[in-house]
């Protein structure tokens, strides 16, 4: 039977049966392999590919990420040299040193080290605890040195530790008690 290919445009023989059933079905009808496949294919711009992959590559990342790791670490396990690793990090040294030397890192640094310290030491109550930190560094910033020496009492410690010596020496029992007491027992006995 005669048709006229659907993606070359020419014409060629096919079986009756084929032709039948291709039309039944509402397919296209193609003179052979080669003209079946490119006009089977989608034609998708390489842009358009690139981002169904990333998609794809993400979603797959997503859902084997215990398998993906297990190859990683092995990897890791066989082709890793300590040397190779050691000069690898002494050509970057200075490059890195510079970076952590860089004012907006150290601020970086500085609050990430605040909530890491927090939270290891405190646990589901760091954020009270920094915010209770910054509280504490706000009151001081508005107190002069003097006032935050008095409150601690470490300014005129001799003065300090004067007063609190007659305090004691207040509350101390007096001898005439101990005098009295021994006298007593004297003429008891």
């Amino acid at each position: 039977m005669k048709i006229k290919c659907a993606h070359c445009k020419k014409s060629a023989d096919k079986p009756p049966g084929a032709v039948n059933r291709a039309r039944k079905a509402g397919l296209r009808i193609f003179c052979g392999r080669r003209c079946s496949g490119l006009g089977r294919r989608k034609h998708i711009p390489k842009a358009v590919k690139r981002v169904l992959k990333a998609i794809y590559d993400a979603e797959y990342r997503r859902q084997n990420r215990a398998m993906l790791k297990a190859k990683k670490r092995a990897y890791f396990a066989r082709t890793y040299d300590p040397e190779k690793a050691r000069i690898e990090r002494k050509k970057t040294m200075p490059r890195h040193i510079e970076y952590c030397r860089r004012p907006e890192y150290k601020r970086w640094k500085q609050a990430y080290d605040r909530k890491h310290l927090a939270k290891k030491h405190y646990g589901p109550f760091a954020e009270v605890v920094m915010l209770t930190m910054d509280l504490n560094r706000e009151i001081k910033g508005r107190m002069t040195n003097h006032e935050i020496r008095w409150q601690n009492k470490t300014s005129n410690k001799s003065q300090f530790r004067a007063r609190a010596a007659k305090e004691e020496e207040r509350s101390r029992p007096r001898n005439r008690f101990r005098r009295r007491s021994a006298t007593h027992s004297a003429v008891i006995g």
